[in-house]
């Protein structure tokens, strides 16, 4: 296996178990049996390697996210059934939901490309929520700032979801069915009659 690659899978391992702050190069050096020398050879410091992973849990993302959009689903569909295709890539890289906070304050770089990353996924959403609007799924009463405030809610319903999660909790089988109904309930005030009785049949 590339050593890169086993740097970044061991870090990711680590950071999940134990929190970010509480994992240096040097523990990461150790669980692959490495030199730091060596770590720092192929990633100079922490945030090199937490910014490589992130491109790989987007990565991940962007590809389930096609396969979502261009199938032949309605567009509601797609909408309530995506946190259950993403639920495992999320629990895989469970450390950028919780740890979320500490990037933000020391790891700059990252953060940035993150909230671009945010921002984008967002303007993506919007269409796909205006469209939803069009075709009788939401309230028509709403408006852009209605949306936007939906959107930027359920992106922090989500990471509290995970934020909150004890160890015990993390192991339990129905896990990704109570974060699928917990984040997709979010909707359901905002739906028409339509959209509220084929909520409920896809749920």
């Amino acid at each position: 296996m590339d050593t890169k690659l086993k740097i970044k899978q061991a870090a990711l391992k680590l950071f999940n178990q134990h929190g970010l702050m509480n994992v240096t190069l040097r523990d990461v050096a150790a669980d692959v049996s490495r030199s730091y020398g060596n770590i720092t050879y192929h990633f100079k410091n922490k945030e090199m390697v937490i910014e490589s992973i992130y491109n790989d849990m987007i990565q991940e993302l962007s590809l389930i996210n096609k396969d979502i959009m261009e199938s032949d689903e309605p567009l509601f569909t797609k909408i309530i059934t995506a946190p259950n295709h993403t639920f495992d890539i999320t629990m895989n890289y469970l450390f950028f939901y919780v740890d979320y906070v500490e990037i933000r304050r020391n790891f700059m770089k990252v953060f940035k490309k993150i909230d671009a990353n945010n921002k984008s996924r967002m303007e993506s959403w919007k269409h796909s929520l205006i469209e939803l609007q069009r075709q009788n799924y939401i309230r028509s009463e709403l408006d852009e700032s209605d949306l936007f405030y939906l959107m930027e809610l359920s992106g922090a319903m989500r990471t509290f979801f995970f934020l909150k999660l004890s160890k015990e909790e993390l192991g339990q089988r129905d896990l990704k069915n109570k974060y699928v109904e917990y984040t997709n309930k979010l909707f359901y005030p905002y739906l028409t009659e339509r959209g509220r009785r084929e909520y409920k049949e896809i749920k």
